[in-house]
């Protein structure tokens, strides 16, 4: 049963969203899943960070980002509270272990039998048998430059076709496969190794195709960026997915930072991308998690503490409640 979640500054946001109604309501066949990624801070717990964010927002989040490592237990307490509140997981599972990076060429090689066949055996036996429906992603990102020692294209291609090929032979079928690159690989040329089409398994592997966009702006210190709205971001996946017409679009990852120069615009950039997923042209779209950490960036929509009350009323558009 789904915990009943509530706080004071949500009761304001909630009645705004009843009274404004959802953006450009009935876009889409159904409403789509709000989520988001949220870690544990000091000794909390996973499953706490969660409930504590949720409180923040004013409602129950229907759906987690989980990134284990390839020898990562599963399910542990963390996953089964997820399962017990009702949240659909998007789990991604790295091909690295603690002592390192596993070269998907020996992946894609591993024969019935192998210790690295017994992996994937395994995770395929614990996904099935957490029984809950999930999104599984072998390697989310895998054209990123920090994953260059673990392979090219091709052979990812290869490993991610073991390794479906053996979730169904194994009978979970309560996972659906969900690719996911940066949403900045759907923007690349084909002279550059990280183009997102060179890195796609097939469409009788992947269910759904998801993309990790991001408004870095100026954050980097190194990189500076324009200001890019999420139409922008996913301008390129959505090209892209016009090639593949059968298979659902998710926001696997989305976030944008606040712009020092101009406050209050953090609000203004999820108040547009609210806006923008219920047009037409973004119907297939079924679940937007965002990522409220602070990693690399500030990405936290309690940060500045205003932009809270906009992502609060984001999850209170009925739009949002798949």
């Amino acid at each position: 049963m789904r915990r009943a979640v509530w706080s004071v500054a949500a009761v304001s946001v909630a009645v705004l969203a009843v009274v404004v109604a959802p953006m450009n309501a009935g876009a889409a066949p159904a409403p789509i899943v709000w989520g988001a990624t949220v870690n544990a801070t000091g000794a909390q717990a996973p499953i706490d960070a969660v409930h504590v964010f949720e409180t923040k927002v004013g409602r129950n989040l229907a759906a987690i980002r989980d990134f284990l490592s390839w020898d990562s237990p599963f399910p542990t307490s963390y996953e089964n509270a997820l399962k017990a509140d009702g949240t659909t997981i998007l789990l991604s599972v790295a091909t690295s272990r603690s002592t390192g990076g596993i070269k998907w060429a020996t992946i894609a090689a591993a024969a019935p039998g192998s210790a690295l066949y017994n992996d994937m055996v395994s995770w395929a036996d614990r996904i099935r048998d957490f029984q809950a429906p999930m999104y599984i992603t072998f390697q989310h990102e895998p054209e990123a430059s920090t994953k260059t020692t673990l392979g090219t294209s091709t052979d990812y291609i290869a490993a991610w076709r073991k390794w479906v090929s053996i979730l169904r032979a194994e009978g979970a079928t309560n996972a659906k496969t969900m690719w996911i690159t940066t949403a900045f690989a759907h923007k690349l040329g084909p002279s550059d190794r990280r183009q997102a089409s060179k890195w796609y398994p097939g469409d009788d592997v992947v269910d759904a195709m998801a993309v990790d966009a991001y408004n870095w702006y100026t954050c980097r210190k190194t990189v500076k960026n324009p200001w890019n709205s999420l139409q922008t971001l996913l301008s390129g996946f959505m090209t892209f997915s016009q090639a593949h017409p059968g298979k659902e679009m998710w926001l696997a990852e989305y976030a944008s930072v606040e712009d020092p120069a101009q406050a209050g615009r953090k609000a203004a950039w999820l108040n547009d991308a609210r806006a923008l997923l219920q047009t037409p042209a973004y119907a297939r779209f079924r679940g937007v998690l965002y990522f409220n950490l602070n990693k690399a960036c500030d990405w936290r929509v309690e940060n500045p503490p205003a932009t809270l009350a906009t992502f609060a009323a984001m999850g209170q558009d009925p739009y949002f409640a798949g």
